[in-house]
């Protein structure tokens, strides 16, 4: 069995709410969004490496997932139909 990954844990909550955010507001662009909600009360040391994780999390997302982050197929059909995904 793999060990968990430390920041996944550290920041697990704040990962869900921003791929949350992402998804239920097409109107964002993913990428900026991103960046800037992951670098509010994240240490710097911790910064790239979170982002690059969301960044990741998120590039994965598919319905077989989307209850881990509290969301409904609808919002990922409506957030794919804008980002055609």
């Amino acid at each position: 069995m793999a060990e968990p990954d430390p920041l996944r844990l550290a920041w697990r909550d704040l990962i869900k709410q921003i791929i949350r955010e992402v998804i239920t507001h097409p109107e964002l662009e993913p990428l900026p969004y991103i960046q800037r909600a992951a670098a509010e009360g994240v240490p710097e040391g911790e910064k790239s490496a979170l982002q690059a994780l969301i960044v990741e999390e998120h590039r994965r997302l598919h319905e077989g997932v989307l209850a881990r982050y509290g969301l409904r197929p609808s919002d990922y059909a409506a957030w794919e139909a804008v980002h055609g995904h």
